[in-house]
């Protein structure tokens, strides 16, 4: 009997390497936040990392050798893009594609590698969610937008408060002389130089509706005189004292002012909206100038309920929670409608100084605007909004734990 004996020492070795890389790269690509994708040539999957398994459902054994556009809808669309990047060898990007999830939209960028090595052709398709990306470098625009817009609107007001002031004081000069105490005896005496009577005057008055005229200037004066006290608030950090302050309590005193609003009450009927309340156990207190932060709540539910009635919203509601946000330290208060929501584009300028969707002569524009000021700038907050039509508005708003130094 014959035999041999071979040393395989080596090779054993060899192959343990090879499953411990094979072990290690296959950890690499699973831990990796993007979705990553192997096709071959026909588009046929080779490879699928734990997203694309998380977001599908699908497991690499269910979808090995099966056809992309089959198993990962979403990159359907693509099939052209990645034949492209495998027959000319180069990288083609799809950035900021955008794609609707549970009525938000998300942002994803998709980037196809071409895949060339030991004889096997094929494509690597990354997709990384660049959702709060965006959102961050809109909210940077919007702050920038702002800012500019708040050295302006400065200039602006002071320009126009003083001759406002003397218009509106002539105004009320004249309503004072002709009004109820029009039979004082200055006017007497006028009157009979002029060869008339004050009765004469006063019928001629009402005949001819100037006390209503007068009245609407007066009316018109004090609008201009408020828009004018919101531009300057873009330009000057507030005074009012900082304390720390329960949250849910200051949302129950904003709803108590709400209710008791001549224009919610006269216009919208606000006792008529349901509140529902999510309040988190125990109660959240944050450092904020109270007064403030309740007149941006008060905007933000005098929208909503402007929104809700002017859209014939069936069973309107606020939804209104304060909760904690630990991983940032931050106080969250959220404010959610049940009304019509808003497209995107409005979603995106609802912070901007005078826009508005509202008639002309019902709003200014400025209420948000001011918001945005009150916590980006006097309170070192954050104030967002998510919306889409049909599926209501949800504004977040969130507030530093601790005081600014």
């Amino acid at each position: 009997m014959q035999g041999s004996i071979q040393d395989i020492t080596k090779r054993k070795q060899n192959e343990e390497e090879m499953r411990q890389l094979r072990n290690y790269l296959s950890n690499i690509i699973n831990s990796m936040p993007s979705i990553l994708v192997a096709v071959d040539l026909d588009g046929k999957v080779t490879q699928w990392n734990s997203r694309a398994s998380e977001l599908t459902g699908l497991s690499l054994e269910d979808v090995r050798s099966q056809p992309l556009a089959e198993v990962f809808p979403l990159l359907a669309n693509e099939t052209d893009r990645i034949q492209t990047a495998i027959k000319e060898c180069r990288i083609i990007s799809s950035p900021k594609v955008s794609r609707k999830v549970d009525h938000e939209d998300r942002y994803e960028d998709i980037t196809i590698f071409p895949l060339v090595a030991n004889g096997v052709e094929g494509a690597v398709i990354r997709i990384d969610d660049v959702t709060q990306h965006m959102r961050m470098e809109e909210m940077m625009i919007q702050s920038e937008k702002m800012l500019s817009v708040g050295g302006l609107a400065a200039g602006m007001a002071h320009e126009i408060n003083n001759p406002l002031a003397g218009m509106m004081q002539s105004a009320e000069v004249i309503s004072n002389r002709l009004g109820t105490n029009i039979h004082m005896p200055a006017n007497e005496r006028a009157a009979k130089e002029a060869g008339t009577t004050l009765d004469a005057i006063e019928s001629f008055m009402k005949a001819r509706g100037i006390p209503r005229l007068l009245g609407n200037i007066n009316e018109s004066g004090r609008r201009a005189a408020g828009i004018v006290r919101n531009m300057l608030s873009f330009s000057r950090k507030n005074e009012a004292t900082v304390s720390s302050c329960d949250l849910a309590e200051l949302i129950d005193k904003t709803l108590e002012l709400a209710a008791t609003d001549y224009d919610l009450k006269k216009e919208y009927d606000f006792k008529k909206i349901a509140i529902v309340k999510e309040y988190a156990v125990p109660s959240i207190s944050a450092p904020c100038q109270s007064i403030n932060i309740q007149q941006v709540l008060l905007n933000i539910l005098r929208n909503g309920a402007q929104a809700m009635q002017g859209a014939g919203t069936e069973s309107p509601r606020f939804v209104l929670k304060a909760r904690m946000e630990h991983d940032s330290e931050m106080a969250v208060m959220e404010i959610e409608d049940n009304g019509p929501g808003m497209d995107e584009a409005t979603r995106k300028r609802v912070f901007e100084p005078f826009f508005t969707t509202k008639p002309v002569g019902t709003g200014t524009g400025l209420g948000l605007s001011v918001s945005y000021f009150i916590i980006t700038e006097n309170h070192g907050g954050k104030i967002s909004v998510e919306s889409s039509p049909g599926n209501g508005a949800k504004f977040t708003i969130s507030l530093p734990l601790k005081e600014r130094g």
